[in-house]
């Protein structure tokens, strides 16, 4: 290549041509198609790269109004009381879908039977050494006037002091010892006192027995018993009584979870008046939650349409991603939210579609309002189906303890053979009250049946759509999913491109030689030519002049 300009400036000497244009108009016919179809290629690959970059933000966005949906808890219905200084009337986590309209009256609070020690000077005050059994039930009074108590099925535990053992050292031990019962420590304005509560209830009681030696300050200062009450007495164990609708009842909390199924009742006071407690639709909430969902996926539908179409950002060119495969799949996948099949809710499998959510001929999604108000009232669990994980069943004495990785959204059949319990017709494995299923679509479900007299219950396991969508839309994200793994394959090619363009350069140089000395051969020819024709010119002259 060095020398071709001294060869190029002896060109045209033989011919009279110029032959440096023609030697570059020859080069330039040969490099412009190649170079074209290296940068068409390389636009086109830019362009995925930027349409990818934008598909990402947009399911991102997506992907964080889903979760806001999610967090919002919406329920198909919500509950209202009257009076909430007497009473609170709500929806549960199981949802409440019943219409209520129920008159409440509240004669007494459920308390938590509640023992004080004697006073110390600090917190920091040894207790003595010894032991105290504490154990649970029902103190009562006979005729004559005698406690007695009955033990409850909680078990009861022991706690074991030594002579250093302090009053914070007492409390700790206690509360690491049992869920039953809860020990706090107290300043009276005077002294430090040892406060023992169970749990809310009339058969929650607490009786304290202990032991050791007859001097310690425990033995003598620590007990609660039919015979000898050291510790005092603040606060009597009673339960909640109420009336619902006229109709008398008691509960040992005044946290009422099982009054309506999907409603908790709080009782906050007692009153002779009544309280009205109802329930209405949440329809403006819910249609609220869908329009913002439909928003959001018809700006990111319609984008990847006109990504992978024609017209793409108003002019009459392809889109960036057309017959791009994985941003079809994509848009599949996103057009299957609405016809999405969702299990594990009772009167189930729901769709999106089910309350009212269509889709238009350009693949986008509206809204018929007149279907969701229809929908509320027919099945109002499918607000649940698509806003709310479940996992809940319908015996209070079975309950699902754990979901494995490999267990599907379903609804299960708990049914009792002999000592034997199955789960959809198979044996479960047993280990105590826990009983586990390994295999099927239940697999690695394990349930906890607090009583042998169960011989049956429902399991409902359900994932809501918008736990369905999220987990789509995240796979989508993935650092190695498919959208990434696109991305860095379309970056690899852009390197590929501009090492075709030196390729191009490096043999447009090598044509560039070669036809240089073609050329220079042939004006050397036309230049020999020439010499010989002036020298027959001469012989032929010199012939006629004789």
């Amino acid at each position: 290549m060095a020398s071709t300009p001294d060869i190029l400036s002896k060109l045209n000497v033989g011919s009279g041509m110029n032959n440096s244009d023609i030697i570059s108009s020859l080069v330039e016919a040969e490099r412009a198609p190649a170079l074209d179809r290296i940068e068409k290629n390389e636009k086109s690959t830019t362009n995925k790269i930027s349409a990818y970059g934008v598909l990402k933000s947009d399911i991102n966005a997506f992907r964080d109004i889903v979760k806001n949906i999610k967090s919002s808890n919406a329920a198909s219905h919500v509950g209202t009381s009257s009076n909430t200084t007497i009473a609170n009337f709500s929806t549960s986590g199981t949802t409440g879908s019943e219409n209520i309209n129920s008159s409440l009256v509240v004669s007494s609070l459920a308390n938590t039977h509640t023992l004080a020690s004697a006073a110390y000077d600090n917190s920091g005050s040894t207790v003595g050494a010894g032991s105290l059994v504490i154990d649970f039930g029902t103190w009562s009074t006979t005729s004559s006037a005698n406690d007695t108590f009955t033990a409850n099925s909680n078990s009861a535990i022991t706690v074991t002091t030594s002579a250093s053992t302090t009053l914070t050292q007492l409390r700790d031990s206690i509360n690491n010892a049992t869920d039953n019962a809860e020990a706090s420590i107290l300043y009276n304005g005077s002294g430090y006192v040892l406060v023992l509560k169970g749990k809310s209830g009339a058969a929650n009681e607490v009786r304290v027995t202990p032991s050791g030696d007859s001097s310690s300050t425990l033995t003598n200062s620590y007990s609660y018993t039919t015979s000898t009450k050291n510790l005092t007495q603040t606060v009597d164990g009673t339960d909640a009584s109420f009336t619902v609708d006229g109709i008398s009842m008691t509960r040992a909390s005044n946290t009422i979870s099982d009054l309506f199924k999907g409603y908790t009742l709080e009782l906050e006071s007692t009153s002779s008046s009544t309280v009205n407690i109802s329930s209405t639709q949440n329809l403006s909430t819910i249609t609220t939650l869908l329009d913002s969902f439909i928003d959001a996926y018809n700006a990111i539908y319609l984008n990847i349409s006109d990504m992978t179409g024609a017209a793409y950002s108003g002019d009459d060119s392809t889109g960036p991603l057309a017959g791009d495969s994985l941003a079809r799949s994509i848009q599949r996948e996103l057009r299957s939210f609405s016809t999405k099949s969702i299990s594990g809710y009772e009167d189930g499998p729901y769709s999106m579609s089910l309350l009212g959510v269509q889709t238009n001929r350009d693949g986008s999604l509206a809204l018929n309002t007149n279907v969701l108000k229809n929908s509320f009232e027919v099945a109002p669990k499918i607000v649940d189906a698509i806003f709310k994980d479940q996992l809940i069943t319908d015996n209070a004495e079975v309950e699902v303890t754990t979901v494995g990785t490999a267990t599907l959204p379903g609804s299960y059949a708990i049914t009792k053979s002999g000592s034997d319990y199955l789960i959809d017709g198979v044996t479960m494995s047993a280990s105590g009250t826990a009983y586990t299923s390994g295999s099927g679509a239940s697999s690695g479900m394990t349930v906890n049946i607090a009583s042998s007299n169960v011989s049956s219950a429902n399991i409902y396991f359900g994932k809501s759509l918008m736990t369905q969508v999220d987990t789509s839309l995240t796979n989508f994200l993935a650092f190695n999913g498919d959208i990434n793994n696109r991305i860095t394959n379309l970056n690899q090619k852009l390197s590929e491109f501009s090492d075709a363009k030196t390729l191009l350069d490096e043999r447009m140089g090598r044509l560039t030689d070669r036809y240089t000395l073609q050329f220079s051969s042939m004006e050397q020819s036309i230049a020999g030519l020439k010499e010989t024709g002036n020298y027959l010119d001469q012989m032929l002259q010199s012939g006629q002049d004789k």
